[in-house]
This record gives structure tokens, C-alpha cells and sequence, in this order.
């Protein structure tokens, strides 16, 4: 077990997989991260190679034959050799082998590192293809966190809110049918009401994967009831997914960056021709990285009727707070990052719009 900790967090990682295992939060003495408990999902947050979701009959073809491959791939089943490790930073590597070549016939070193600097933690993936030819994969983090956050309020008291510059208007998923494979159709997300999904079980349980459109996006998971919030900025991440286990009162959230997603119900078929799929070149290295930020602070300007601009920093509880005060109270806006909240009509404070809103 390898452990890396600041003054904020400790962070413990298992060569297995190389999955992280706590998120451990020092000054309050709680997880972040799922633990596992009798009767629910045991993992914390596997590592998905070099497919994401199900096969069709957990199956592909390569030059004729075929391959058998579970689903999610089989890195996160695998030991991790260690590399360099420092008070804050660990890379563990996986390579090619006997038995990962009669699954997935290409020579590959995957390494994945990770890097502690205060209240974040960053996870990133090289992907090397050491074969004579192109290489297809996919890639995912699937880290699950406790849900209410430190016991904080309910499970259904938590949003997740999109931070996307000019905001977030609509975003479509990806119907999964019949589970666990896609259709092939993409459908509008109704949940999504300005910027934010509310956390609902029914509509995660079969594991909701959002097309996140424009790559850079940033999720924050948070509650009006709890002290502490968890943030992913999910870089060049193309998709999103969301799993809670379907039927049960679990008290947990996936929150999952995906570069790709399970098959098409249909015949088996090669993985160069999935939907998301990554194709790297012969002798070619990729790079993807996500990073989690934990209990994130914001710096929030408040322009007021006078046109007199206060800045200072604000948790996301805070933030929540403020919008609500700002209905009734004399402020007309208030930016997070480049959201921009306005209550009135402004004139001659340098601000424009209309009721509340996203600009």
C-alpha cells in the first residue's frame, strides 16, 4: 500500500489495480472516498483498461479471431509495478503480458500517476503503444465517494453543478438499452436545470453517461446541508458517468470521467469501431488526466447597488447561501469563476441582465 499525505489529506493506494483506496480528510477525520460495507459494491475507485462498460457477449475480434474480455477491461484486476514515490506523488505501471496479450492482443505500457498539492489530487494516464500497428483502447476512472459527504444531510439533498464558462444550458446521455449495452441514441438530460442535476437515485441507477460536449468541463458535487463539497475538473474527459447500485439504498456516487463507453447491443464486433474509442498510433504515447478538488473555495466578486465590488473566498455552502440571500437582499449579482448570477435590472454598475441567471 503506498500513501502519500499533506497536511490537508492522506491518500492510500493499492498496487492492485492501482486503485486508490482512501481519501482521507485530517482535520475532520472522515472519507471521502466509498469504503465498502457488507451487501454493497466492494470497490473505492477502479481504474477502467483498455475498455470501458460491457462487450457484446464480453467479446471482440482482432485479424479474425476472438478475443474474451470482461467488462471494464482487466487493469484494475492486475498488480502495478511501483515506480518513484515521494511524500506526494507515486506513478505505478502496467505492461503488456502473457496474459493480457491473449485478451487484448497489443503491446502496451499503461502508467498512471498521482499527484497530492494540498486539497487536490491529480490522476494521470499515460498510455504507450509499443505494437507495429494501431492500437485502440479506451480509458476511465471510476472513484466513488461517500454519499452524504462526513454525514452531512441526505443522499437526495446533493447537486452536482457544471462550472462551464458561459454555462450549461442542456446536455444529452447516452440511452443505455438493454442494459448493459447502448442503443446508439443520445437524448436530452430534462434533469438539468440551470446548470445542476439533483442527485436521484432512480436516474443513476443504471448508470447515467453524459456527452459532455465541449472538453474542460468542471463537476462539483455539493449539498446547502454539508460543510464540504468534492470537485472534478475533467479535462480532456469526453464523457461523464454517474452509477449508484441500481434498487439499493446505497450510500454512494460514482462520478466517473469515461474516454469511451460499453457497446452497441448487436453482434460482436471489433474495437476499433466502438463509439469512443481511442486509436493511437504505432510507437505513439497518450495523455489524459482528472483532477478531484475537495472542499474547493471559490473567489467570488459581489457588485452592489453602488456599484462598490467585494472579493473574497467562498466555499461551495457559501455560495449557496448567497444565492438564496440574493433574492431578497440589496446585491444584484455575484460571479463563481466565470458564472454570472444576476438578480435585476442593472444600470450603471457595469453589470447587465435580467432575474437570476447563468451568463
Amino acid at each position: 500500500m503506498i500513501t502519500l499525505e499533506n497536511e490537508e489529506l492522506k491518500v492510500t493506494i493499492a498496487e492492485k489495480g492501482a486503485e486508490l483506496q482512501s481519501i482521507f480528510h485530517k482535520k475532520d477525520q472522515f472519507d471521502y472516498l466509498w469504503q465498502g460495507a457488507e451487501g454493497y459494491w466492494s470497490k473505492h475507485a477502479p481504474n477502467l483498461f483498455p475498455i470501458v462498460g460491457r462487450l457484446n457477449d464480453n467479446k471482440h475480434i482482432k485479424d479474425g479471431k476472438i478475443y474474451e474480455m470482461n467488462q471494464h477491461g482487466f487493469a484494475r484486476d492486475l498488480e502495478f509495478k511501483v515506480g518513484e514515490v515521494t511524500p506526494d506523488t507515486v506513478e505505478l505501471v502496467l505492461q503488456a503480458n502473457e496474459e493480457t496479450l491473449n485478451r487484448y492482443p497489443y503491446e502496451f505500457t499503461l502508467k498512471i500517476h498521482y499527484r497530492l498539492d494540498k486539497n487536490q489530487l491529480a490522476v494521470t494516464y499515460c498510455v504507450e503503444n509499443h505494437s507495429d500497428e494501431t492500437m485502440p483502447y479506451s480509458l476511465g476512472g471510476h472513484p466513488a465517494f461517500n454519499l452524504p459527504i462526513n454525514g452531512e444531510g441526505k443522499f437526495e439533498d446533493y447537486k452536482l453543478h457544471f462550472n462551464a464558462g458561459a454555462g450549461l444550458e442542456s446536455l444529452e446521455y447516452f440511452e443505455m438499452e438493454p442494459l448493459p449495452y447502448m442503443s446508439g441514441r443520445k437524448l436530452p438530460l430534462t434533469a438539468l436545470k440551470n446548470g445542476e442535476i439533483s442527485i436521484d437515485r432512480e436516474l443513476f441507477g443504471a448508470g447515467l453517461v453524459m456527452d459532455m460536449e465541449m472538453k474542460g468541463r468542471i463537476a462539483t458535487l455539493y449539498s446547502s446541508q454539508s460543510s464540504h463539497s468534492i470537485t472534478l475538473s475533467l479535462g480532456d474527459f469526453p464523457y461523464l458517468c454517474l452509477w449508484t447500485e441500481e434498487g439499493m439504498e446505497a450510500p454512494f456516487l460514482c462520478v466517473e470521467p469515461f474516454h469511451g463507453m460499453a457497446d452497441e447491443y448487436g453482434e460482436v464486433g471489433e474495437l476499433a469501431d466502438k463509439r469512443g474509442i481511442n486509436l493511437l498510433e504505432a510507437g505513439q504515447r497518450d495523455g489524459h488526466q482528472y483532477v478531484m478538488i475537495f472542499d474547493n473555495e471559490w473567489e467570488v466578486s459581489i457588485c452592489y447597488l453602488d456599484n462598490f465590488i467585494e472579493v473574497y473566498p467562498a466555499s461551495e455552502r457559501e455560495l449557496v447561501k448567497m444565492k438564496e440571500q440574493l433574492l431578497d437582499e440589496s446585491r444584484v449579482d455575484f460571479y463563481v469563476g466565470t458564472q454570472h448570477f444576476v438578480k435585476k435590472e442593472l444600470k450603471g454598475v457595469g453589470c447587465e441582465g435580467w432575474g437570476i441567471q447563468f451568463d
